[in-house]
C-alpha cells in the first residue's frame, strides 16, 4: 500500500515533467522561453557547484523559518486566548476581521515606514501570513470543543497554564496541523514577495533579477529550489502530525 501511495504521489509530477521535456525538445514550446526540465536541473547543479545559489537559499530559509515560526506561535496563542476568553474575543475579533482580508503585501509599505528597510521588517511581513491563518483556524477549533470539557476543568480548579497546554491545545491539534499546512505555502509566498521588493539576497531576489535580465534558466532554477524547500517543509509537517496527532495520521489516504 505504501508503494502504491508513493507511485500515485510521484506519478503526476513525473508525467508533467516528461510532457514539459517533450514539448521543449520538439519545439512545441520555444525552449528559449521555457527551457526543458533537464536543462533547468543542470543549471541548479551548476549554481550549487559554483556557490552562487547557496547564499540565496540560506537567506530565504532563515526568513521563511523565522516568519513561519513566529506567525504560527503567535497565531495559535491568540486563537487559543480568543477561544477561551470571550472578552478577548470581542476585542480582538473585529481587528482580525478588518485586517485579514487585506492583501499582506499591501501592509508592507507601512511596515517599512515603521521599521525601515531591514530584516526585522521583512520577517514581520512574512509573519503576518501564517499569523492570521493560525489564529482563525485555532479559534474555530476552540469554539468547536464540547463545553463540558471546560466545565470539568473549572470544577477541578484547573490553572490557566494547564487549561492552555493540557486541555485545549491537545483538543485543537488537528486544526493546528491543518492550519500549519496552509501556512507553509503562505509564508513561502510572502518570503518570495518580500525578496522581490526589499532584499538583495534570497531565492525571490534571484527569480526577479533573473527575469529582469531574461535569464530564464536561472529564474526557473530558483523556482525549482523554492518548490523543493516548500515540499520539504510540508513533509516535515506530515512527520510532526504522525507524532503529535497519531490517530489522525493513521487514517488511510
Amino acid at each position: 500500500m505504501t508503494g502504491r501511495r508513493v507511485g500515485w504521489a510521484l506519478g503526476s509530477p513525473v508525467a508533467l515533467l516528461l510532457l514539459w521535456e517533450l514539448c521543449s525538445r520538439t519545439n512545441l514550446v520555444d525552449s528559449r522561453v521555457l527551457p526543458p526540465p533537464s536543462a533547468v536541473l543542470a543549471r541548479v547543479v551548476e549554481l550549487f557547484g559554483n556557490g552562487e545559489l547557496l547564499p540565496h537559499l540560506e537567506a530565504t530559509l532563515v526568513r521563511f523559518a523565522a516568519g513561519l515560526a513566529l506567525g504560527v506561535v503567535a497565531g495559535v496563542l491568540v486563537g487559543l486566548t480568543m477561544g477561551l476568553f470571550g472578552v478577548v474575543r470581542r476585542v480582538v475579533n473585529p481587528l482580525i476581521a478588518v485586517l485579514y482580508p487585506l492583501p499582506r503585501i499591501a501592509m508592507f509599505p507601512l511596515i517599512l515606514i515603521l521599521l525601515g528597510f531591514n530584516e526585522r521588517a521583512n520577517i514581520l511581513e512574512i509573519t503576518l501570513a501564517p499569523f492570521f491563518t493560525m489564529a482563525i483556524s485555532t479559534l474555530g477549533a476552540v469554539l468547536a470543543i464540547d463545553p463540558i470539557y471546560r466545565d470539568v476543568a473549572k470544577s477541578f480548579e484547573t490553572g490557566t497554564l494547564d487549561l492552555y497546554l493540557r486541555i485545549t491545545l491537545p483538543a485543537v491539534l488537528p486544526a493546528v496541523i491543518g492550519g500549519l499546512r496552509v501556512s507553509i505555502g503562505l509564508a513561502l509566498m510572502s518570503t518570495t514577495a518580500v525578496e522581490f521588493l526589499a532584499a538583495n539576497t534570497g531565492l525571490g531576489y534571484l527569480i526577479w533579477h533573473a527575469w529582469q535580465i531574461l535569464s530564464l534558466k536561472d529564474c526557473l532554477a530558483a523556482m525549482v529550489v523554492a518548490g523543493v524547500l516548500g515540499t520539504i517543509a510540508y513533509g516535515l509537517v506530515s512527520l510532526l502530525e504522525r507524532v503529535a496527532v497519531p490517530w489522525r495520521a493513521q487514517v488511510p489516504a
